[in-house]
């Protein structure tokens, strides 16, 4: 980085600490100290703080502190240290196919292995449902990631996590809105909304998860559901 950049850098966090409260400067304090332990060279703590003061001054202003916007001390400096490769994002409309075909594959499975053995004993869903409720399932399932499973990542930026109502009333709304467009669905008359025979179902729910792996392999899909795991520490 030219070392013009990193000067201004410096100046910047500078002028940024002297707005913190007490709280948040005793947290950038402990920080500078772990990351000189580390042996951070001084551009890569400039460009480090950088990336977090102007949140920080911006965020102290609702009442939230350093720990809760980065972590404690150490988990801080864990993700500074080992930044993750950064992984091609899958387009939304892509996470969605993934999950609707996986809900597809598994309840057309399910329901048709179940209906072979236990006829009488197995609710049936018809065509139309059954699609509406992958396909809506699938949404739904984006939808947990985006407002949760995304900030579970190994060096997610949880400062952008949406507040805890929010995900609640986003996601409660949009299980709820799954669960009447299927009852709804269910109530379309039998020669529309199709009814397939057991087989029809295995075979519907093996296409769909075989159609689901092809994808993953060609465009390298990685579900919503898949989260990277985060290294062990090896003893």
């Amino acid at each position: 980085m030219d070392p013009e950049i990193v000067r201004n850098y410096v100046a910047e966090n500078r002028a940024l600490e002297q707005e913190l409260t007490k709280k948040n400067q005793q947290y950038i304090f402990d920080l500078k100290k772990s990351l000189a332990a580390a042996n951070l060279s001084e551009e890569e703590k400039a460009v480090a703080l950088h990336d977090m003061l102007p949140l920080l001054v911006q965020e102290q202003k609702t009442g939230r502190t350093a720990r809760q916007l980065f972590g404690t001390v150490s988990e801080r400096t864990e993700a500074i240290l080992n930044k993750p490769e950064e992984v091609k994002e899958t387009k939304p409309v892509f996470m969605w196919l993934d999950n609707a075909l996986l809900i597809l594959g598994v309840f057309g499975l399910m329901l048709g292995t179940m209906g072979l053995f236990f006829r009488n004993s197995v609710e049936v869903y018809g065509l139309i449902t059954l699609f509406l409720m992958a396909g809506f399932g699938g949404w739904v399932f984006y939808l947990m990631y985006k407002y949760v499973y995304q900030y579970e990542r190994p060096g997610a930026d949880k400062s952008k996590r949406p507040k805890l109502w929010k995900i609640l009333l986003i996601l409660g709304g949009a299980f709820l809105a799954w669960v009447l467009i299927i009852g709804v669905s269910a109530l379309i008359p039998p020669f529309i909304n199709i009814i397939l025979p057991p087989l029809g179902l295995v075979i519907v729910g093996g296409s769909a998860l075989g159609i689901r792996y092809y994808l993953k392999k060609k465009y390298n899909i990685v579900g919503s559901l898949a989260l990277p795991r985060a290294d062990v520490p090896k003893k």
